[in-house]
């Protein structure tokens, strides 16, 4: 199984939580959303939520431990779906992925079978599997025979979004199914139930295992059309950004390493071409021919088609093929991580752009984001008129609108500066590890005064006497403690026919005749003993956690008291002694979380790197336009939400521009952005990205960040690890000369002022001392 990522990791563990309560619940057909952007792991997350579901189950109070699952999907995305959960459950007997050809006669799904169904061929009485016939091979016996013997079934709808899925097929099948829970799984929801996982595309972004987002229509320019139709126009311009991003890939990863791919679309949403596809497709077609040797013959041109296909090792980092001509086939599920670029000729009457298709050049080939900043994008080339395209919110965000380019024409010199980004090595918070086992001898041997049994090697009868020697004296050391060691097989004690009022809270006095012991079997105890293991991880995650606490405690028998796994449970769970190991294991679990959140403050380290004004930047709807001659960036654009500090300080810089080669306003968050590292008050190592960089004529760099009064509690943190980073840079680097600080306004009748302070600071209470911020006299 895959390590997952944090989001991954969390959206699994809330799926597991509602499913559990869903479960637990009188209704059927529970819905659960898991809402996962294109490119965030959706299958390697349902493959580990199944997983860890039927792992789980069983120690689950009061449920039913046995489940099988159906997994619907639209097209032939349940194949895809089902090799790849096979290939995540090679190694393990969990789950056993199937299809329909693999069912016989009078079908039934055991506890912990997984079956795949192509959504087309349960969606209508006419179709095979929904016909009666002689052998009872048929969805409906399927089900019957499945809950006749006590198998819950869940259902997951891939796709789900999907009409085919909300239509009244669609309903007659799902509750022909009478699922227990309904798992929806996509990106773009028509509604949310109210167990619903939404998974942002930030943390997906953030983890770098997709783009940051879209660019549209970059480059295109009808000065450069030379009287080219416009879909020739927009294949020429892809395929130059094609051709830049491969010499980019191969800049940065090696040769030939990724060979970025360009997907076309043709125009009408039909499986079937029409006229106008033809027209399309054979223009374009001609043009890869004669003027960039690109052809179905030598194997750079991918076709996939109805009824034509022409794509094998299409998905391959390296793939042969430099373009794929598609319809809507690869709407759904396709996973090319090189794909790259994509030009989509849509037709007036489709004005919409789906984040379906676009998805398929949003991963990022190797799970994380490159150096080269242009490699973390998606880029777009569409035929669609602006005033006609319409997104819907959650896709909009994956488009940049706008353009802003360094100026390079008026002499200016853009001084490389250290940035600081930051890198945390701790183990994964919240998830017990190695470390808790020390953490867990320290207590029993604090606790009862013991030591491990002797090291031996080769057991002599000396060193077998000194083993037997330590083990008695840690049991004495226990006994004497209260812990008992002598324990029969008829240990579980259960109340017994005890008639209690459902309704009625106070506690009873049950009498011993009331109180029966039960022996239980080795496998029984080691269900229990898991359990237990289970319920005690309060402090963490409990699915990735109870494994480790149960390893811990094996380990402990065996190495201070001689006991293997078998003989050490019942001691155990011995009443009187588990209610004592519930306390260690607890104190242990606080020792743990304390030493990780030290470790974790510990590990988080700065890396430093070079960087300037950057040549390109991109903006969304978000930001406004506005002319600024002395700006790094041209035009420049102000985020629409903007501080009134950061409004008044920009045109401040613009009423004293004749002091002033450039400045440049920083983004807040974003390796790409300029930071400075410092210590909060809680003593973590954090990032701030101060908010203006300034060029002055003297050739000083001021780097300010603004503020009101008070209005930031990290004030004086921020403004002291500054000045600890300007006089350290003007140390290191003397041909320069860096300036900064916390830059507050200050209103004087109508006058605006800023004053910074050249002095480290306790707070922004008051500025007396400071100096003002005069641009002409820096």
């Amino acid at each position: 199984m895959h390590i997952l990522k944090d989001f991954q990791e969390k959206a699994v563990g809330s799926l597991l939580a509602h499913t559990f309560d869903a479960l637990s619940d009188t209704p059927e057909q529970v819905p659960i959303l898991l809402e996962a952007p294109t490119g965030s792991g959706k299958t390697v997350m349902m493959a580990d939520y199944l997983y860890r579901l039927v792992d789980e189950l069983p120690l689950q109070p009061s449920l039913n431990p046995n489940v099988a699952f159906i997994w619907i999907a639209p097209n032939t995305l349940h194949i895809q779906s089902l090799k790849s959960l096979q290939q995540l459950y090679a190694d393990t007997a969990k789950l056993r992925a199937i299809d329909l050809s693999e069912l016989s006669t009078n079908p039934v799904l055991n506890p912990r079978d997984l079956l795949f169904v192509n959504w087309s061929s349960v969606d209508g009485m006419k179709k095979i599997w929904r016909k009666e016939n002689e052998t009872n091979t048929n969805l409906e016996t399927l089900i019957e025979n499945t809950k006749a013997q006590d198998t819950q079934l869940i259902l997951v709808i891939d796709e789900a979004h999907l009409s085919a899925f909300t239509g009244p097929q669609a309903i007659a099948v799902r509750n022909l199914i009478k699922a227990k829970v309904e798992v929806m799984v996509t990106a773009t929801p028509n509604s949310r139930p109210q167990r619903t996982v939404s998974i942002s595309r930030k943390k997906v972004v953030d983890e770098g295992m997709i783009k940051k987002s879209v660019q549209l229509n970059i480059g295109l320019d009808p000065a450069k059309q030379n009287s080219d139709n416009v879909h020739v126009h927009l294949l020429r311009t892809a395929l130059e950004k094609k051709n830049e991003l491969a010499a980019l890939y191969d800049a940065e990863l090696g040769a030939g390493v990724v060979n970025p791919l360009l997907l076309i679309q043709l125009p009408s949403d039909t499986a079937t071409l029409s006229d106008e596809d033809k027209t399309i497709r054979e223009t374009l077609e001609g043009l890869l021919n004669m003027e960039y040797g690109i052809t179905t013959n030598n194997g750079r041109l991918a076709v996939w088609l109805s009824g034509e296909q022409n794509r094998v090792g299409l998905e391959d980092m390296n793939g042969f093929q430099d373009v794929l001509i598609f319809k809507q086939a690869i709407a759904q599920g396709w996973d090319c991580p090189r794909a790259a670029v994509l030009v989509s000729y849509r037709n007036v009457q489709s004005p919409n752009f789906g984040i379906q298709t676009v998805g398929r050049i949003l991963r990022m080939p190797h799970q994380r984001h490159y150096k080269n900043d242009s490699l973390n994008y998606g880029y777009v080339y569409t035929n669609i008129e602006s005033n006609r395209i319409r997104f819907e919110p959650s896709e909009a965000d994956f488009f940049n609108y706008q353009i802003a380019n360094r100026q390079a024409d008026k002499g200016w010199v853009y001084d490389k500066l250290s940035t600081a980004t930051i890198v945390n090595d701790r183990a994964s918070v919240g998830v017990l590890t190695t470390a808790f086992e020390r953490k867990f001898f320290s207590v029993m041997e604090n606790t009862y005064g013991i030591g491990q049994l002797p090291d031996v090697d080769l057991f002599t009868p000396a060193q077998m006497e000194d083993v037997a020697r330590q083990k008695e004296a840690n049991k004495n050391a226990m006994r004497e403690k209260f812990w008992q060691f002598e324990i029969d097989e008829h240990q579980i004690k259960i109340p017994t026919d005890i008639h209690l009022d459902p309704y009625e809270v106070n506690a009873i006095m049950l009498s011993n005749d009331q109180i029966k012991a039960f022996s239980i079997t080795d496998a029984q105890f080691g269900s229990m003993f898991d359990r237990f293991c289970y319920d005690n991880i309060t402090r963490l995650n409990r699915s990735k956690s109870w494994k480790k606490l149960r390893e811990t405690l094996n380990h402990f028998a065996e190495y201070y008291l001689g006991l293997n796994e078998f003989e050490v449970r019942k001691i155990y769970l011995f009443p009187q002694n588990k209610a004592y190991l519930v306390q260690h294991i607890a104190k242990a679990l606080e020792n743990f979380e304390a030493w990780q959140t030290k470790q974790g403050n510990d590990s988080r380290r700065v890396e430093n790197k070079d960087w300037e004004v950057p040549e390109t930047r991109f903006f969304n709807e978000l930001y406004r336009r506005e002319p600024i001659e002395n700006h790094a960036l041209e035009p420049f654009f102000e985020y629409e939400k903007a501080s009134k500090p950061e409004i008044s300080l920009k045109d401040f810089l613009v009423e004293k521009a004749a002091h002033i080669d450039w400045w440049y306003k920083n983004g807040d968050q974003g390796k790409e952005h300029f930071a400075v590292p410092y210590h909060d008050k809680k003593g973590v190592k954090r990032l701030f990205y101060v908010d203006f960089i300034i060029k002055f004529k003297s050739g000083k760099i001021g780097l300010f960040d603004t503020k009101t009064k008070r209005s930031d509690a990290e004030a004086a943190n921020k403004h002291n690890a500054l000045l600890d980073y300007v006089e350290a840079e003007n140390k290191s680097n003397t041909t320069r000369t860096l300036i900064g600080g916390v830059l507050i306004p200050e209103l004087t009748g109508d006058v605006m002022t800023f004053k910074y302070c050249k002095n480290r600071i306790e707070d922004t209470d008051s500025l007396v001392g400071w100096d003002f911020f005069n641009p002409e006299e820096l």
